[in-house]
């Protein structure tokens, strides 16, 4: 992959060159598909994460990846990991960081499972309840058809609109439906089933009110047919209005007068009429209008009129028929669905995995678990709830999506276990490119060698930025896999080269192996230097360390007295170079004392070529810097204050004995010279690891001449 930026804004953070970038604008990821962006503190590191993540509005880029152009209004292409401070909740669900084909496979099916019952409840069997079965709520007048109580239970849950089915237990849906008889019956017997739903679901249900008195006794009501007579006489002087002559006969009528004696008549039938005959009357046979395929009007009529209920008993058999049929069809289609759903088998082999315990499969989150496990007091385990969901806990507490505090865990552990949750997430997002910001911040040792290999192994299948301002993480990845990645240092300042500077594997090499860039200072690094005195001053901090480790104590005795302020002696660093590192690469004598330092002043004109080693070139200015500062204070302070360098031979003790006293001024005084990073570097770091890049290189540009600037302010007011 290739990125290659034109654009990079956020607020007033990046200095103008990032607004049009021309050069210095490209990260080309390698085989190992890792980019390391190295920068001091305060160079804008963590702000291109924030930018990438894109979290502020007030932040734009643009870029092309392998010539696909790309904006902040583009989709998401990368997924960032912040720094500690950033990552206080690991959050997500346990899908989200557990890999392996047994457990993918497992979320796959619940997955299916899921949307399956969720299709099937909510569209297939909402609709086919309501359309074929008059079913649209939690309880209808049907619920007493249904013979089976879960089967009940299932159709009310499903026709409920909040629930849809949410209350029903999938496996036993799956298990009650599955079981339910295959019998069918002759759909020749029952020709009018719509009527049947249309008529028994409504709340003056006919054919219900029917039922209610097919078992009673039927009175012969010998006046039943002058009430039929009579309403039909009504409904046609109602039909007629402007009736004068009978329709029958042709004799004249008074029209209000025959509506009188046929009401009167009406009335006189039904009074005549036993209780339960008018209830009959009033409740069923007044009410069927229109369709009545059942003849459920005439049978009860001929009841009333011979005094008998056995018709209306042979019609309550057959309608028992019909309740049977529905609870038969409403099984069948239940089961029919079932079928066609194919969830009995996703169910079937969902079941067969979740009866095996949980494992972790992966190699990535076994060696996360054991290296926490060999750790941590609490052990990180998978197991299933009561619903088969699988859990990620720490000891017997579940950790995801919890404030790392409440863990219970030292700072360091919670940092790894929260960046190693990260990188198990980061390693299953769809993003393109992963970025990373300061990984190992405040890790000790051991946990930063891990998190060095988590970052390699297990986003090996991912294009990953990696930000750092610790050149302890470059070695690690280095030492983790040789070659694993291209570096790139951040410039971000008001004045030189901006963007992202390609270091090159020849400096790559003298920044993360001490041998090779000893190797470079007995040769090669002849052909590259510009100015031998000032090459030899920025290497003393270096040699003196060296002198050290070889048990050369007499030149580093001798290179001693020319790291501080105080000392007379002149000291032919030519020669002692020569011992060290070998004749032929320096070609003048050299002799050098603190005079000769501090009368050199501070260039910033280049000590070696910076085509080649550029970042050297950069550490070896620096280097002089902090020398010829500590030199310029010390020397002043000893001079001025008359300090005993016997007793006070260090730099933070002669600054207390220059301003020893608690007046407002000298306090002041011991707190400027105390402050400045400059000062406060002992050199200690080249004796610790021989590391010649740190810290020289661990400040901006723009800082280390501000603090130039402000040291030589006071030195002169003193």
């Amino acid at each position: 992959m290739r990125i290659k930026f034109k654009k990079i804004r956020y607020g007033s953070r990046f200095c103008d060159d990032f607004d049009d970038m021309k050069a210095n604008n490209v990260l080309e990821f390698n085989g190992n598909r890792v980019c390391v962006v190295y920068g001091p503190n305060g160079t804008g590191k963590t702000s291109l994460s924030e930018l990438f993540s894109r979290k502020d509005p007030d932040s734009e880029y643009a870029m092309e990846i392998d010539d696909v152009e790309f904006t902040n209004a583009s989709e998401p292409i990368f997924h960032v990991i912040e720094d500690q401070n950033g990552r206080n909740i690991i959050a997500g669900s346990t899908e989200e960081f557990i890999l392996g084909d047994d457990i993918k496979k497992e979320y796959e099916l619940k997955k299916k499972l899921e949307d399956g019952f969720d299709n099937l409840f909510r569209n297939k069997l909402v609709g086919e309840l309501k359309s074929n079965f008059g079913i649209s709520k939690k309880s209808t007048q049907f619920d007493s058809l249904i013979t089976n109580d879960r089967i009940k239970f299932f159709v009310s849950d499903i026709a409920n609109s909040r629930s849809k089915g949410a209350s029903i237990k999938r496996d036993e849906y799956i298990r009650e439906v599955e079981a339910l008889s295959d019998d069918d019956i002759d759909e020749s017997e029952i020709p009018f089933f719509k009527y049947f739903i249309g008529d028994f679901g409504n709340e003056n249900s006919i054919i219900r009110n029917m039922l209610s008195i097919s078992a009673l006794p039927i009175r012969k009501e010998e006046e039943y047919r002058k009430i039929e007579e009579s309403q039909e006489a009504l409904r046609i002087i109602e039909k007629y209005p402007e009736m004068k002559e009978c329709i029958v006969c042709d004799s004249d009528v008074d029209r209000s007068q025959l509506f009188e004696r046929k009401t009167a008549q009406h009335s006189r039938a039904i009074a005549s009429l036993s209780k339960e005959s008018q209830q009959i009357v009033e409740t069923i046979i007044s009410k069927i209008v229109g369709e009545d395929p059942f003849e459920i009007k005439t049978k009860l009529e001929k009841a009333l009129s011979q005094g008998t209920n056995e018709e209306i008993v042979n019609l309550a058999e057959i309608i028992d028929v019909y309740k049977s049929a529905f609870n038969y069809r409403l099984c069948k289609m239940l089961k029919t669905t079932l079928l066609e759903s194919g969830l009995s088998i996703i169910l079937m082999e969902y079941s067969t995995i979740t009866q095996k315990s949980p494992e972790f499969e992966n190699e990535d989150i076994i060696f996360i678990e054991k290296f926490l496990n060999d750790c941590l007091e609490r052990q990180i385990h998978l197991v299933r709830d009561g619903e088969k969901n699988l859990r990620l806990l720490l000891g017997d507490d579940e950790f995801l999506n919890r404030p790392r505090k409440e863990l219970a865990l030292s700072n360091g552990e919670q940092n790894f276990l929260s960046l190693a949750f990260e990188l198990l997430k980061a390693r299953k997002m769809p993003h393109g490119v992963v970025v990373l910001d300061d990984p190992i911040s405040s890790f000790d040792s051991i946990y930063k060698n891990k998190i060095s290999y988590a970052v390699l192994k297990i986003l090996d299948n991912k294009n990953t930025i990696v930000m750092t301002h610790n050149t302890d993480l470059i070695k690690l990845l280095e030492h983790q896999r040789q070659k694993s990645f291209k570096l790139y240092q951040l410039h971000n300042r008001s004045e030189g080269e901006n963007g992202l500077v390609a270091i090159e594997r020849d400096e790559v090499k003298i920044l993360l192996y001490i041998h090779e860039f000893i190797n470079l200072l007995r040769g090669a690094i002849s052909a590259e230097i510009v100015d031998e005195k000032r090459f030899l001053i920025s290497l003393v901090p270096f040699m003196r360390g060296y002198c050290q480790i070889v048990g050369n104590i007499d030149d580093k005795n001798l290179l001693t007295t020319i790291m501080h302020g105080y000392g007379e002696d002149v000291v032919n660093i030519s020669d002692i170079y020569s011992r060290l590192f070998g004749s032929g690469v320096i070609k003048s004598e050299h002799k050098i004392g603190i005079i000769d330092i501090l009368g050199g002043g501070i260039s910033e004109e280049d000590i070696i070529r910076p085509d080649k080693y550029p970042l050297l070139a950069r550490t070896l200015l620096h280097t002089y810097s902090y020398l010829y500062l500590r030199i310029a204070v010390e020397k002043k302070l000893v001079d001025k204050y008359k300090i005993n360098t016997s007793e006070d031979d260090m730099l933070t003790k002669i600054i207390f004995a220059a301003f020893k006293t608690d007046s407002r001024e000298d306090i002041e005084n011991r707190v400027f010279f105390l402050s400045r990073k400059t000062l406060l570097n002992e050199f200690n770091h080249f004796e610790m690891d021989m590391n010649i890049f740190m810290p020289a290189i661990d400040i901006q540009n723009r800082v280390l001449k501000r603090e130039k600037k402000d040291i030589l302010e006071k030195l002169s007011q003193i």
